[in-house]
């Protein structure tokens, strides 16, 4: 059960300042370079009658814009400095050159640019939503928490250190006082043919890359330790923990299955009874993305148009929420929207039927209204599957459930424990009949050699190891437009939505198919039975739809 209080609204306020210069430099006939540079400089969002509250990672002090009830001031009213590199410098160049030798039906075009943006500031970072000011707490639905729910009226106003006392069940937001905006670095090189009139070909390589990118992390998860004395790495043993240095109060670790029991072992966050957790946006994530992009374009002639477009890409990131927040590089991999292959196209053809046309030139005009002037057009995309990641939460604010290594807490970060994998995981896209008790399925993932950690070790799976299902779709469409007046016509239009009926499996990475932890908690600590319904599919989307329109036009 998740209890959020929240006695009043707030408002933000926050500035960017920004200018540019560009301009076209035309080299030669066949050469133009574009150059430019921006300035631009964000100001971290402020609360207009400073009722905010950020926690100092290194110095574990309470900060507040005016330093209000024993708290410490801090210098800038965001509760970040200045935008550490806020004021960016983003300079861009392209060039076009189309060589003469090419006979001018040949176009090369590069570029490369920079740019920068903020992710959310006091407002998505949520540090008005801090005690006193707001109250979110965690527990089990239908369970009870020893210490129980705190509120507004109970909370002490002078809490100038985080202690238990003051903050005890309760959820804070911390944002990395270094915090920095977001960078993009974005490239690409095309090259472009001309065909005739009406055809053009189009190949090109395209790359993008992300620093400083919005993370959140747990501040409370402690440091746990190898044999050796290093940070432990997946499918390593957590033989020595050592608490972090704020947040202790003498909290001990709760037992997993049970927030109302403390002492469990090998609990590596210092969660107190109430579920305490340090929810800490930082800026230290990155995302990498590559792709091959071809396009072949047949503009309007002879009453025909289409494209076909490819796209063949990677894309990479951290993870948000990661499994070992000391070993942040374990958590990279594709990214949950990443699909290797994608292939569009769309065409539309005039029929050439009817008076004046090449079929029908001599046609009688009561006939030529009726058969003439048809359109048939169609649209088709497909798409790999999307990257998947194994976890072994049991559900978002079910506590503890099916928490089998003991390396996770509560809250948003549970979704980053992943199970082990003894290999790579195996495809199975096996069909289950339905059955006198169960409907039918898809298998869609083997199971096979896949398992929860041992207490007290990190996951080994990788994250987005997993492909989902591929997808298919195609929509036709026949239509003509009936001329009634000048400016006034009445279409007619016969569509048939996914077409040719495919079917195009729905899989969600959440507990219903990708959790490989039970539904519910187990018993002191060790999780109950492997998710019986883990890897399946269980639906898709829309059938084929037909349907008849008329539209009147003016």
């Amino acid at each position: 059960r998740d209890t959020y209080i929240q006695p009043t609204l707030f408002k933000h306020r926050g500035n960017v300042f920004a200018g540019y210069v560009q301009d076209d430099w035309r080299i030669t006939n066949t050469l133009t370079l574009n150059l430019g540079v921006r300035f631009e400089d964000h100001t971290p969002l402020s609360e207009v009658e400073n009722r905010m509250v950020n926690f100092g990672l290194y110095t574990g002090t309470i900060y507040t814009p005016d330093g209000r009830d024993g708290t410490q001031k801090f210098s800038n009213p965001g509760l970040v400095n200045n935008y550490l590199g806020g004021g960016d410098w983003e300079p861009r160049v392209g060039f076009a050159w189309s060589p003469a030798a090419l006979g001018g039906k040949t176009v090369i075009r590069g570029g490369y640019a920079i740019s920068s943006f903020t992710e959310g500031g006091g407002t998505n970072e949520q540090l008005t939503m801090n005690p006193p000011l707001g109250i979110f707490a965690m527990g089990n639905s239908g369970g009870t928490i020893a210490a129980g729910y705190p509120n507004a009226s109970t909370l002490q106003s002078n809490c100038a250190t985080i202690s238990i006392t003051c903050y005890a069940g309760l959820r804070i937001r911390v944002t990395d006082q270094n915090f920095k905006p977001a960078t993009s670095q974005q490239w690409n090189l095309t090259i472009q043919h001309q065909f005739g009139n009406t055809v053009t070909a189009q190949i090109g390589y395209v790359g993008q890359h992300g620093t400083h990118l919005l993370n959140f992390e747990d501040i409370a998860q402690r440091i746990g330790l190898n044999a050796a004395g290093t940070i432990a790495k997946p499918g390593q043993l957590i033989v020595n923990q050592m608490a972090g240095p704020y947040l202790g109060g003498g909290l001990v670790p709760c037992n997993m299955a049970s927030l109302s029991t403390c002492g469990a072992a090998n609990s590596l966050y210092q969660a107190d009874q109430g579920g305490a957790l340090a929810g800490t946006n930082m800026s230290n994530s990155s995302q990498r993305y590559d792709a091959l992009q071809a396009v072949l374009q047949k503009r309007m002639g002879n009453g025909l148009e289409g494209q076909v477009a490819y796209t063949g890409a990677t894309s990479s990131g951290g993870q948000p929420g990661p499994q070992n927040i000391y070993d942040p590089r374990s958590d990279w991999g594709p990214c949950f929207f990443n699909q290797k292959h994608v292939l569009s196209s769309y065409v539309n053809y005039a029929l050439p039927v009817g008076k004046g046309k090449q079929f029908g030139k001599d046609m009688n005009s009561a006939l030529s209204a009726v058969l003439g002037n048809w359109e048939i057009s169609g649209i088709m995309s497909a798409h790999s599957g999307n990257s998947l990641t194994l976890n072994t939460f049991g559900g978002w604010g079910s506590g503890f459930a099916g928490d089998a290594s003991g390396t996770n807490g509560i809250g948003p970060a549970t979704l980053s424990e992943r199970p082990n994998c003894a290999g790579p995981v195996h495809i199975a896209n096996k069909h289950v009949p339905a059955t006198s008790s169960a409907p039918a399925y898809i298998q869609w993932i083997d199971p096979t050699g896949i398992s929860n950690p041992l207490p007290g070790y990190f996951g080994t799976c990788s994250v987005g190891n997993v492909s989902g299902p591929k997808f298919f779709d195609a929509d036709l469409s026949l239509h003509k437009n009936f001329r009634i007046t000048e400016g006034k016509s009445l279409q007619f239009r016969f569509e048939a939505l996914n077409a040719f009926n495919n079917a195009v499996w729905t899989f969600s990475g959440g507990p219903a198919g990708g959790s490989f932890d039970p539904p519910a908690n187990g018993t002191g600590g060790t999780p109950a039975d492997t998710n019986p319904i883990f890897g399946r599919i269980t639906g898709s989307q829309s059938a084929r739809s037909v349907q008849l329109g008329l539209k009147f036009i003016y």
